[in-house]
């Protein structure tokens, strides 16, 4: 294999027409979904569909070669390696189904532009925080179906007669959308309903789930100054001085910090 050949993946240009290839793939790929598309129009979208496959291919068997095992080493590069090894099982017989798969190929789009690369990054070491806010948003949400069953499942039991409607009601109220279609004619009956309701969307929409969040924007905020520094390594500037990109992240994370703070003070003061 040539240097040349070697290096070819990593060029900018070819990068770049990769990006291309995955965003005319994305278009056919939704296009193809058309129930009214004439024969001919599918064959020839099948058709560009496999020439696609085929840059993808290529990219990847450039990648091994140049590589070799330490292709393997990078997640994102196992991923592009399983969803195009997918795209390539024959499109008959009893495999035929895991052909739908081919829409991850669309994925790699998130690979390719830094930006997507790193939230998905950040989303990815959030995971640990936001399992343990996941936790103790279960536990909230299984203790007030409880406690709603308890207390409106014989005046409401359209949404409030067993545990599995209550807590498919309590998520419509966390997510805020059309709760008070159901509150209201709870408080017709029982007036002081709003007992419950009110904490409920306080303690689980406002506070819970801004935590949540928190956690995603701060990892989004350390995948990028990890981002920053590994690009100052590669040039060969020590991280472990206050370089001006690492002291720009620093203030942005402090800007962002502050900007919650006061979101959340706001947040207190409107429901005083």
């Amino acid at each position: 294999m040539t240097p040349a050949l070697n290096a070819l993946p990593d060029q900018p240009l070819f990068q770049r027409f990769v990006v291309a290839v995955i965003l005319l793939n994305a278009g056919i790929l939704g296009v193809m979904t058309d129930p009214d598309l004439t024969p001919r129009t599918i064959r020839l979208l099948s058709f560009v569909d496999d020439g696609c496959l085929v840059v993808f291919t290529f990219e990847i068997v450039l990648k091994l070669m140049g590589q070799r095992l330490r292709f393997f080493r990078d997640g994102w590069n196992v991923f592009d390696f399983i969803v195009v090894s997918v795209a390539l099982i024959p499109g008959t017989g009893t495999m035929s189904v895991l052909r739908a798969f081919r829409v991850f190929r669309l994925m790699r789009l998130v690979k390719s532009i830094p930006s997507m690369r790193r939230v998905m990054v950040g989303m990815f070491a959030a995971l640990p925080g936001t399992g343990s806010v996941a936790g103790v948003l279960l536990v909230i949400l299984y203790v007030s179906a409880i406690m709603a069953v308890n207390f409106f499942g014989e005046v409401d039991p359209e949404n409030f007669g067993d545990l599995g409607v209550t807590f498919l009601t309590l998520f419509q109220f966390l997510t805020m959308e059309g709760w008070p279609d159901v509150a209201r004619p709870v408080m017709q009956e029982l007036p002081y309903a709003w007992m419950f309701f009110i904490p409920f969307i306080l303690l689980t929409t406002f506070t819970t789930l801004n935590l949540l969040f928190g956690i995603i924007v701060e990892s989004m905020e350390q995948a990028k100054e990890e981002e920053v520094r590994d690009a100052m390594a590669l040039q060969g500037v020590d991280s472990s001085q206050e370089s001006e990109e690492v002291r720009l992240v620093m203030v942005e994370r402090e800007i962002r910090q502050i900007r919650e703070k006061i979101t959340a003070l706001t947040v207190r003061m409107d429901g005083f």
